[in-house]
Order: structure tokens, then C-alpha cells, then sequence
């Protein structure tokens, strides 16, 4: 082994110091990925030495994971520490097989992949049925229930297909087939706002024939926005959103700032949104005469739920 390899902490704080005193923006970026490329190989040496210390090893996974989220090597290294945690070790499994191809799995730790998610999603299954038989007794809203559960509760591997996206819109919730879910989106109307979450695309936002993509984050204010039927304050998208829905606090400043940048990001924003008083409080809304549908996936909760 190389003599930097049992003194990380020394190689780490040489590439670290260089990368903030570099200047090129192409070179800073190759010193991240020797950074990166550093804390994966400690982690697996930490992992498969003659003296393991998972700790450490976890620990320049979650390092190298923090720089570049979708490191495909990481997340399976990383997904192997998640004993027990199946949803956490499905999320790297999966991140680590749909991840980036500058350095992708090779066939065997692919196929292992896919064989233990096979039983990460056996075990969630089981637990989430085990969950449902115990909350049969407590007083839910059966007639949504069941209706979700002739949608989406599926009985056949066949199925698995056949309803697992979602359309929602100013008058209804639909559960869909996953035809509609595609054809739907090719239908425009005029003064509709389209807003559609998915693996492949992220947040996207469509409207007169123009596309913005989001962060997740700008992308649920809006959807809550165009959602509510009376306007939002800053408090109200503050508690609505950041409290309940994302479960951290910001101050109203920062809410404030999100949509300045919001209106600064979305040309068409003064087209679909206003802002009125309550008060002496900015408040916004959905512009009348505009609509919206929301396409995702059957199981994708927002904030007014």
C-alpha cells in the first residue's frame, strides 16, 4: 500500500487546502475528484483491512457522498453499512445502479445490487402489510382508502404497472394507468400550468410553451401556491411548507428570498401568480383564469395532504 494511505487525514487536508486556493474552476474540479476518489478508497480500505473500523469507512463514504450524490461505487459501499435500515440500503442500491458513469459498478457488484433489493423490497413489503393489519381497527377515511386500494394496492407481480402514477388538478385526484399518465402530458391548455415530478427529469414546470427546470424545494412552493385556494402569506408558506411538510424552520427573510429568486428563475411567473395583501402582508396566488396539473408518482405526498 502507499504511504498516504494509513495517514488520510494528512492527503485530505493537502487536497482541501489546495482546492480553496485554486483559482480554475477545471482544475478545482479535478482535485474534487481526487478528493472524492481519496474517500472512497479509504473507505474501502477501512472496510477491508486486517483491522475493519466500519466507522471510518461509513464515515469517507458519507464524505465522497456529500460532494457527488450519485457516485455509484459509494452508494453501494455505503449501502452494505445500512443493517437492518432496508428502505436507507434500497435508496444507495438504487442510486448505485442508476448513478454516474464516469465510474460505474462493474457486473458483479450490479448483480448483487439487484439481488438485495429483491429482499429489501421483500422485507418493506412484509412490514408494510404487518402495519396495515394493525391499523385496520383505527378510524381512517375509508372511502379514500378504498379507493386507493382498488387504484394501487396491487396482488400480481403483473400489475406492477398498471397504477402507480398520479394526476392532480383544480377539481379532482386521479390515479391513472400509466398511458394516460404519458398521453395526458401531451395535452395542453391554454393558461394551464404544468408542474411533473420524475426520476429521469427532476422538477419540471411547463407553461405557453416554455420549460424551467426546479430544485425541489421551489418547486413544492409553487405547487402549494397554485394548490391554495385563498393567498398564502410568507407565514403561511413558512408553516405550511417548511415546518409540516419539509419539518425544519426558516425565518421570513429566507421565504421571502426563495421567491425573489423563484420570480427571478421563472419567466412566466407574473403570468400565473399575483401578489395581493392581507393586511399589511405580501401574499401570494394563483392567477384567475389559470389552472395547473401535477404529474407524479401514485405514492408522492405535498404539503396540503
Amino acid at each position: 500500500m502507499e504511504e498516504y494511505e494509513f495517514f488520510p487525514h494528512q492527503e485530505e487536508r493537502r487536497l482541501l487546502a489546495e482546492w480553496k486556493k485554486e483559482k480554475d474552476r477545471k482544475r478545482r474540479e479535478e482535485i474534487e475528484n481526487e478528493l472524492i476518489h481519496l474517500y472512497v478508497r479509504f473507505g474501502e480500505y477501512f472496510k477491508m483491512s486486517s483491522n475493519p473500523d466500519p466507522k471510518q469507512a461509513k464515515m469517507y463514504l458519507q464524505k465522497a457522498l456529500k460532494r457527488k450524490p450519485s457516485h455509484s461505487v459509494a452508494n453501494y459501499r455505503l449501502a452494505h453499512y445500512n443493517e437492518g435500515r432496508y428502505a436507507e440500503a434500497a435508496c444507495h442500491f438504487h442510486q448505485a445502479l442508476s448513478g454516474s458513469m464516469d465510474e460505474p459498478l462493474n457486473d458483479t457488484q450490479a448483480m448483487l445490487s439487484h439481488m438485495i433489493l429483491v429482499n429489501c423490497g421483500i422485507f418493506l413489503a412484509l412490514n408494510a402489510l404487518k402495519q396495515m393489519e394493525k391499523m385496520e381497527t383505527r378510524p381512517y377515511d375509508e372511502e379514500t382508502v378504498e379507493r386507493y386500494r382498488q387504484a394501487i394496492f396491487l396482488h400480481r407481480i403483473e400489475d406492477f404497472h398498471r397504477a402507480l402514477y398520479r394526476i392532480i388538478t383544480l377539481e379532482s385526484d386521479e390515479i391513472v394507468t400509466e398511458e394516460t399518465y404519458f398521453s395526458e402530458q401531451e395535452r395542453f391548455s391554454l393558461h394551464e400550468v404544468m408542474l411533473c415530478l420524475s426520476e429521469q427529469d427532476g422538477f419540471v414546470v411547463r407553461y405557453a410553451g416554455e420549460l424551467v427546470k426546479l430544485e425541489y424545494q421551489s418547486f413544492y412552493a409553487l405547487a402549494t401556491i397554485l394548490h391554495s385556494e385563498r393567498p398564502m402569506t410568507g407565514e403561511d408558506v413558512r408553516e405550511t411548507l417548511f415546518q409540516s411538510f419539509f419539518g425544519r424552520d426558516v425565518t421570513d427573510a429566507a421565504v421571502r428570498k426563495m421567491f425573489e429568486r423563484l420570480r427571478a428563475r421563472i419567466p412566466f411567473w407574473d403570468d400565473i401568480i399575483e401578489t395581493t395583501r392581507i393586511g399589511n402582508k405580501a401574499a401570494r396566488r394563483r392567477k384567475q383564469g389559470v389552472s395547473y396539473r401535477i404529474f407524479c408518482r401514485a405514492s408522492d405526498i405535498f404539503p396540503w395532504e
